[in-house]
């Protein structure tokens, strides 16, 4: 037999194999995603034109359309890919996730999605949106820096549908114990948008919490506003002021720290704010590294004062290629705390101010010490001292735990493992983890009932 039949017929297997391959393939998915658009059929209708696949491992669904109850109107999406981590998956399945390990990747890409501004859906979603605010969207909203009604802001400018691409995945990083996520998303015409976050100590199995203390290692995030589109936003606004487009853009900046605390959650210093300015007035690129001297555990952050924060996470922000300095904020209590309920922290002792209140007034520390040792002398609840060596014994428990860096820590204790106590916080409005190492306490307390 020639060389050449052999290189044919090789070919020719190889096709068949692939082939063979596709279909069964696509026949597993069909099935499967024909499952799921039963399943989801009290919420809305689903249609779909046709399936593929490929080599890698993706999936792709071409020619989405969701009709979702009681909206007369549809959603249409050009193209959903799942991404999986290879064809080997789709042929057998992940053994990994049968061990509740997770697989090498895993994602999803959406392709031209069609939202109709002006539609049943979007106007459904707006009142929604109003009824939780509490508020219904005021007059000129797009031209303030409010990220509240989206929606209603692209309509005012004279969009009527948006289009948008995205895809979110992550992957496992090098050594096994990182994992990196990727998104990625685009309005097209308007903007677009690249995040990449990197976690370290995720380990091989994420579901069981002994093993899961993720720890920040690096973020990366880019952002570009169409040109066109953000000029035209500023001339229309401009206009509807009756100034001109630069000092449309400087009072744009010049707001109160109510305002700023509304609308972006911070009040920017003089550098962020120059930034701010510079992208609306010239457009380009805002691009941001957050990169920690080391991995940095997000349960302790909260331990830190805002202005440490840039230094902490190692940040470093660009505009159009050139560095912000100035990276300094605030955060200015520039609203009432909201009064809990009395049974809020009913399950809870009171013998200790709520994180961020360390530092009470005098008056108020006074009261609370005599309040202690009331209640120790007549056999009511007060602090006990015990050994490091007893607190595995306090699972469940209240503890307060005294740090020789001169702070102090309350909480419920959930554990400790490695010689790291794990706290439970109570916080106003709900609870928070945080962790001590055993060696940097120089006091333990545990609270008695009696």
């Amino acid at each position: 037999m020639k060389l050449k039949n052999l290189v044919v017929i090789a070919i020719i297997g190889a096709g068949v194999a692939y082939g063979g391959v596709k279909g069964y393939i696509h026949y597993q998915v069909k099935k499967q995603v024909d499952q799921l658009v039963a399943a989801a059929r009290p919420f809305a209708d689903i249609e779909y034109a046709s399936i593929s696949s490929d080599l890698q491992g993706q999936i792709m669904i071409n020619g989405l359309v969701v009709y979702p109850r009681g909206v007369n109107e549809a959603v249409k999406t050009e193209q959903l890919t799942v991404i999986t981590p290879g064809l080997g998956y789709l042929l057998t399945g992940s053994d990994d996730a049968k061990r509740g390990k997770l697989p090498e990747r895993m994602g999803f890409a959406l392709t031209g999605v069609h939202l109709n501004l002006r539609g049943a859906l979007v106007e459904m979603l707006e009142q929604a949106e109003a009824a939780q605010l509490g508020q219904q969207q005021p007059e000129d909203i797009a031209c303030s820096l409010s990220g509240n009604f989206l929606t209603a802001q692209y309509r005012e400018l004279g969009v009527d549908e948006l289009v948008f691409d995205t895809r979110f995945s992550f992957e496992r990083g090098p050594g096994m114990s990182q994992l990196v996520f990727k998104m990625d998303y685009s309005i097209r015409d308007l903007e677009q948008a690249e995040i990449e976050v990197t976690l370290e100590g995720v380990g091989n199995s994420p579901m069981n919490p002994a093993f899961f203390n993720p720890q920040l290692k690096r973020v990366t995030m880019s952002y570009r506003p169409n040109a066109a589109f953000s000029r035209k936003t500023l001339e229309y606004c401009a206009a509807r002021q009756d100034v001109d487009v630069s000092t449309f853009i400087s009072t744009l900046f010049e707001k109160s720290d109510e305002h700023y605390m509304q609308n972006l959650g911070f009040v920017p210093g003089p550098g962020i704010r120059a930034a701010m300015q510079e992208l609306a007035q010239s457009g380009g690129e805002l691009s941001m590294v957050a990169q920690p001297a080391s991995a940095l555990d997000m349960k302790t952050v909260h331990l830190y004062k805002p202005s440490d924060w840039p230094d902490l996470f190692g940040l470093m922000v660009k505009v159009n290629g050139k560095e912000v300095s100035d990276l300094s904020f605030t955060l200015p209590n520039v609203r009432p705390a909201r009064k809990e309920a009395p049974t809020a922290t009913a399950n809870r002792p009171e013998l200790d101010p709520p994180v961020g209140q360390e530092q009470a007034a005098p008056v108020q520390a006074q009261t609370r010490k005599k309040a202690r040792v009331a209640r120790s002398s007549s056999g009511r609840p007060h602090y006990r001292i015990v050994k490091r060596g007893e607190v595995n014994k306090l699972v469940g428990r209240y503890v307060r735990i005294s740090t020789t860096d001169g702070k102090r820590r309350s909480g419920l204790v959930l554990g400790i493992m490695n010689g790291v106590i794990s706290l439970e916080m109570r916080m106003h409005g709900g609870t928070l983890s945080t962790e001590v190492p055993a060696a940097a306490a120089s006091k333990i307390e545990v609270l008695e009932r009696g």
